[in-house]
């Protein structure tokens, strides 16, 4: 199994043509078939009907496009693991968050909590929990929408509150907008498997409500697709505490659309033995 071959079978869920998938990775049609192939030698069943237009997932494939995502972020949660072994200091506080809280929230926590010499590794919410239970993790900072069988032996505090918006930019010329249980106009999504596009996937079920259009772009990243909100090219759920100072603007949906969190503070598990 190779890292490459997980975003090729993803590039081809995502356009479903073998041609504008091998231009999305760069390579050669043949280049790009070949590659696939292989990641089908390797998990023993074939993951796309080729003879369908545009091109299907098999039984295979859509067992396997649920678990896809998870092993790339993975992948990139252990190399993150294995860099942030390395250190400058001989005995440093480890703190795993999300790339949101990171960019938004962790500076001013730690300023109050007045913490020096640490190190700071940026992963999933799976990646931080795992982290905590193995206890490679002194805290945690991360996003929890109440889950509370993730957090069984942990030590927790909240210690903020935050929200998802589906925001447009004024610029935008199709913002989303819900008509008879339909969301209509240019609307981004989170990649399957995300927490918060599981959350969102949830919150729609709940209501009944179905998204009308393809997707104008898929991501797990909440900063790329502010970003694309921002350009105008669609709309997004984004957390609230990444709009601050931006010019986009709550969608004309109603309240339900907002999802609320808390932000955690998480410990490895206390030792029973202790004492």
């Amino acid at each position: 199994m190779e890292l490459q071959w997980i975003d090729d079978f993803l590039a081809l869920c995502q356009t479903r043509n073998f041609t504008r998938a091998a231009k999305a990775r760069c390579t050669t049609q043949s280049a790009y078939s070949r590659r696939v192939q292989r990641l089908e030698e390797w998990l023993g069943a074939p993951l796309f009907y080729r003879e369908s237009r545009p091109v299907g997932l098999t039984p295979a494939g859509e067992e396997f496009l649920t678990r896809a995502y998870r092993l790339r972020e993975d992948i990139f949660d252990a190399r993150r693991a294995v860099l942030s072994t390395s250190s400058h200091f001989k005995k440093t506080l480890r703190i795993y968050t999300t790339n949101t809280l990171a960019a938004t929230f962790l500076s001013a926590w730690l300023i109050e909590s007045k913490l020096e010499n640490y190190s700071l590794i940026v992963a999933s919410i799976a990646g931080c929990l795992e982290a905590i239970k193995r206890k490679h993790a002194d805290i945690a900072l991360i996003p929890h929408f109440g889950d509370e069988d993730a957090m069984l032996d942990l030590q927790i505090q909240e210690i903020g509150t935050d929200r998802l918006i589906l925001v447009s930019a004024p610029t935008q010329k199709r913002a989303a907008a819900l008509s008879n249980n339909k969301l209509n106009g240019s609307v981004m999504v989170y990649t399957p498997g995300t927490t918060y596009g599981m959350q969102i996937a949830a919150m729609l079920d709940r209501h009944r409500i179905h998204i009308q259009e393809s997707p104008v772009c898929e991501s797990a990243s909440a900063e790329a697709l502010l970003a694309q909100v921002k350009a105008g090219l669609g709309s997004a759920w984004i957390p609230e505490i990444l709009l601050r100072g931006s010019k986009v603007k709550r969608c004309a949906v109603p309240s339900f659309f907002d999802i609320p969190y808390n932000i955690l503070l998480i410990k490895p598990p206390q030792d029973r033995n202790a004492g």
